[in-house]
């Protein structure tokens, strides 16, 4: 099995020694998960942060493996969503090994993804019903992680950046806080999130027929869920109307509340990405300029943002 460069470069970066370690064994594990499901790996997917592969099993049934670096908490917190979610609008979880960062999941065909739509309210339309089936109330023992969570991390960080960092200032970084604090404290009912559902998430399993795919699995209001879906499928003219009108279809198949979608849109936004900068050294100028967008929509409607 040959991986891509920048794949490699990415494991090494995010991962450190023992990414390094996970690439050196990598050909070992292939093996092993052949000979332990009685399968044959395929070429890979475009890989981003893990691998994931089409597999056969002896039988001809065709399923998705997917490696993870063990150290890689998010993998546990995935495993948990897709035993949660129990294959109700998401690839179903077949088999894992935690120990080994191992997933084998169900294969969704034909699998083309809800970015190939290039009608903008219908792909939004669909994220809208594979969502609504995903969210289930949290139950009192949950073990994901919650947006409270999300707060700590990014309080903590912020702490780190006396100057700021990227294009944010260390004013409007103390702002979000003040913002994430504010949301986290008015939640009146918490769900199972998938945390990470966006155009490429989402693949076809028949004539109009989708299905999500890679949770990252967390505890938040539902408005919170929605924001991913604003940071792919950018066009490069027109943004603010089409981030306005990605809003409204939400609001109104969703029955979602628009004030905290945008606040949530600027708070998880100015996480996401202050994030991401610190990780790789290097901004998202897309992401930015949405944060902005969500800034001024709720001026414009609210008034200005003031926790």
């Amino acid at each position: 099995m040959i991986l891509p460069h920048q794949f490699m470069e990415k494991i090494k970066a995010v991962h450190k020694e023992k990414g390094e370690e996970w690439l050196r064994n990598f050909n070992s594990l292939i093996q092993y998960c052949e000979k332990r499901w009685s399968m044959r790996v395929m070429a890979p997917y475009q890989l981003s942060f893990n691998f994931a592969a089409p597999a056969i099993l002896n039988d001809g049934t065709k399923v998705v493996l997917k490696l993870v670096v063990p150290s890689d908490e998010q993998f546990l917190h995935e495993v948990e969503a897709l035993k949660l979610f129990n294959g109700n609008g998401i690839a179903r979880l077949i088999d894992y090994e935690l120990d080994m960062g191992i997933m084998i999941l169900e294969c969704i065909t034909p699998g083309e993804k809800l970015a190939t739509i290039q009608n903008d309210e219908q792909a939004t339309s669909i994220i809208c019903k594979v969502i609504e089936q995903l969210w289930i109330p949290v139950h009192a023992h949950c073990k994901l992680p919650t947006t409270s969570d999300k707060e700590l991390e990014f309080r903590n960080n912020c702490n780190k950046y006396s100057d700021g960092i990227g294009p944010f200032s260390k004013q409007m970084l103390l702002e979000t806080g003040a913002l994430f604090r504010h949301l986290n404290s008015t939640i009146k009912q918490q769900y199972i999130l998938h945390g990470d559902l966006h155009h490429y998430n989402i693949l076809s399993s028949g004539k109009d027929a989708w299905i999500a795919i890679d949770p990252h699995g967390m505890v938040g209001e539902r408005e919170y869920d929605v924001i991913q879906m604003f940071w792919t499928k950018l066009p490069s003219e027109n943004l603010s109307e089409v981030i306005e009108r990605r809003i409204n279809i939400l609001v109104n198949e969703l029955k979602l509340n628009e004030e905290r979608v945008l606040l949530w849109g600027i708070c998880h936004s100015t996480y996401n990405l202050s994030s991401y900068i610190q990780k790789y050294g290097e901004t998202i100028k897309d992401i930015f300029e949405v944060i902005t967008i969500f800034k001024n929509l709720h001026k414009l409607r609210y008034g200005s943002v003031q926790f």
